[in-house]
């Protein structure tokens, strides 16, 4: 299951698809971005909030990371953004290794 995650948020991220799933138990649409693996030596998706709760602090605007060991229920979109969003850096510092990206 988790090597199906990598491959599936690959691909999507490569054709800027949007995915659903569920995270810790709250239903997210998001806009994949990066694929890449956290200083905690966790895998984390880097991706733009479209719905689902918003942060309080939206400093940062709509990104979250979210572990990839906390994802379910991964569903791929046929919608597709254009677009990177305001604030996303490729070369994300807090990742120690990224797998995919925009």
């Amino acid at each position: 299951m988790y090597s199906y995650l990598l491959e599936e948020l690959s691909k999507t991220i490569g054709a800027r698809l949007l995915v659903q799933f569920e995270y810790k138990g709250i239903d997210y649409t998001v806009e994949p971005h990066l694929l890449g693996r956290n200083y905690e030596k966790q895998d984390c998706l880097l991706a733009w909030v479209v719905a689902g709760p918003m942060k309080q602090d939206l400093s940062n605007g709509n990104w979250q990371t979210f572990l990839l060991n906390d994802i379910t229920s991964l569903k791929t979109l046929e919608q597709r953004f254009t677009k990177q969003r305001p604030g996303y850096d490729p070369y994300e510092g807090s990742m120690t290794r990224i797998y995919y990206r925009i």
